[in-house]
């Protein structure tokens, strides 16, 4: 190069830019909140919200699916780093490949997010997250057990992993309970790693209705007294010499905050719970999310009429909430599920709980769980710490998606007075 010339210097094409939708803003930055532990590399979530703007843009307005350019944009993605996982595999690079198998495992649960849940790619794309997950997390210095917890003749996906599997004596424990659309996979990078370095065993679990447990038995749907499988669950546990049963805790997430606060009204063996954020009545809390005439006066809509209504009566982002609720509690029209939801409440027997508690709500998830988690905090027999995160803190989302690492700090600190 002659003296005084220049090409030029750049500091890279990449832009943070995500999207106006606040629905697909809000999973961008979940897939963001996973790469604190591993999850993900946010220059490949950036690429690949590029992408989905792109093929959006492509597509003619009247016609557009952005949803459909998400999963495309993200599968596409998964592949790509799944391939880059099995090759350093195959040449004994077993950190590299760890590292990007967990990332293509996300890569394809978001992807599985935005599917139609009647159709194949919905299932392909979980069942490569699952698969994904467990080869990269068989190369961990102490590996999970992949486990088939026993339940009404099928098995309840779990994962278990211990800090030292070869170290004796009973440990303390906490079982993970994920929400409406999350994954035992994903509570790994959300919760489980921060726990392991803590010194737990923990315990992730897909229950009936949830998505690891409906990518296997889709038969099986949300059920309201969810003690019952928690019930399959802690007796699974209870055989596990390293677990210590004085000191088993509990944490729900999102839509896990309805079951591990039902769970915890009936099942005496758990010492203390953890709740993000405390869904009391599901159905007051589900029906936020949609316009007050469907609140009021639910139409008479099924899940076979649904392709023939038109955009301009149903926006795609009702659509899809719809169906994916439809699907997860295993009914086929809105009137019967708003009548199901009556069933998922718990709040008459919060006084059932005697241990201790801790509530955790950001405060711009809206009045209702706000609300909901001052019912809780009132009701409950047993001592309630209640933390509420705020914008300041970059945490106010819904289940601290925007600063997962003090979320963490806040429930393990805890967890581990509690224990003391």
């Amino acid at each position: 190069m002659n003296a005084g010339k220049t090409e030029g210097v750049e500091r890279g094409r990449l832009r943070v830019q995500g999207f106006d939708d606040p629905e697909m803003e809000y999973q961008l930055l979940r897939g963001i909140s996973a790469a604190n532990y591993g999850g993900a590399a946010l220059g490949e979530l950036l690429a690949a919200a590029e992408r989905t703007r792109g093929l959006a843009a492509a597509q003619p307005e009247a016609e557009r699916d952005t949803a459909q350019c998400w999963a495309s944009a993200h599968s596409v993605l998964g592949q790509q780093v799944e391939a880059l996982g099995r090759a350093a595999l195959q040449k004994g690079h077993q950190i590299s490949a760890r590292d990007h198998l967990f990332r293509a495992s996300m890569y394809y649960r978001a992807a599985e997010f935005y599917c139609d849940p009647y159709t194949e790619p919905h299932r392909r794309w979980g069942l490569a997250s699952r698969e994904t997950f467990i080869l990269g997390a068989g190369l961990l210095d102490t590996p999970p057990q992949v486990v088939a917890i026993p339940y009404e003749g099928a098995g309840i996906p779990a994962y278990f992993f211990q800090p030292d599997r070869h170290a004796s004596g009973a440990r303390k424990t906490v079982i993970v309970n994920t929400g409406f659309d999350g994954s035992g996979e994903e509570l790994y990078f959300v919760t489980g790693r921060a726990a392991l370095e803590r010194g737990y065993n923990v315990l992730l679990i897909d229950g009936p209705g949830q998505t690891g447990m409906t990518r296997l038995h889709p038969e099986l749907k949300f059920r309201p007294d969810w003690e019952v499988p928690m019930k399959a669950v802690i007796d699974w546990l209870a055989g596990i010499p390293t677990v210590d049963m004085s000191r088993l805790g509990l944490y729900g997430i999102s839509l896990g905050g309805y079951f591990t606060t039902r769970a915890a009204c009936f099942e005496p063996r758990i010492r203390a719970l953890a709740v993000n954020s405390p869904i009391v009545d599901l159905k007051a809390y589900e029906l936020g999310f949609f316009p007050p005439e469907v609140v009021n006066d639910p139409p008479e809509l099924r899940l076979e009429w649904m392709a023939d209504v038109p955009r301009s009566e149903m926006p795609d982002k009702l659509r899809a909430l719809l169906k994916i609720a439809f699907f997860r509690f295993g009914i086929e029209s809105l009137r019967d599920w708003v009548t199901l939801l009556d069933s998922f409440r718990t709040d008459e027997h919060l006084g059932r709980i005697r241990v201790p508690c801790l509530s955790m709500v950001g405060e711009a998830e809206g009045g209702e769980p706000l609300a909901q988690a001052r019912t809780f905090r009132e009701r409950v027999a047993g001592p309630v710490t209640e933390r509420i995160f705020r914008y300041e803190e970059g945490a106010d989302a819904h289940c601290q998606a925007g600063n997962l690492p003090l979320s963490m700090a806040v429930l393990f600190d805890w967890m581990d007075e509690v224990f003391a």
